[in-house]
């Protein structure tokens, strides 16, 4: 019969020591897959904050009008979630220009933060008495 100094096998403190770094080595997983999935959340926030901002800028070149220097605010939904927009038109040194400064974020999130910032240029042709709007409607029978 073998004894003692012949017997193959893990004792109870080997596999205790080798649970133990499995279980540290799953949890740094495991919090790489959180992290991992919270950025992706993040990132696909400020897209959508990007695209809201970028059409609020294209609603008001196509709106046809010269905006007013002011700042306007408002809420949508969008992609299934509650946002607010703020919208700041300025003067710039080119007359019949104007600056539109468009910052987006998240219901919830505090007032003066934003997911997303953009700027655009409006335009307006300039006339003997000042801007104007251009009209980009063609007359009927022109194709």
């Amino acid at each position: 019969m073998p004894g003692p100094e012949h017997s193959r096998g893990f004792t109870l403190i080997e596999v205790v020591v080798a649970m133990a770094i499995v279980a540290v080595g799953m949890l740094a997983v495991f919090r790489t897959i959180g992290d991992t999935a919270a950025n992706v959340e993040y990132l696909r926030d400020r897209t959508l904050a990007g695209w809201i901002a970028d059409n609020r800028i294209t609603e008001l070149r196509l709106s046809g009008e010269f905006p007013a220097v002011d700042e306007t605010r408002g809420e949508l939904e969008f992609a299934g979630r509650r946002w607010h927009w703020s919208a700041t038109v300025a003067k710039t040194p080119v007359d019949g220009l104007r600056r539109i400064d468009v910052r987006v974020r998240r219901d919830g999130d505090p007032e003066d933060s934003a997911l997303a910032t953009l700027a655009g240029f409006v335009g307006a042709a300039a006339t003997a008495t000042g801007p104007a709007t251009l009209s980009w409607a063609g007359t009927e029978g022109e194709t």
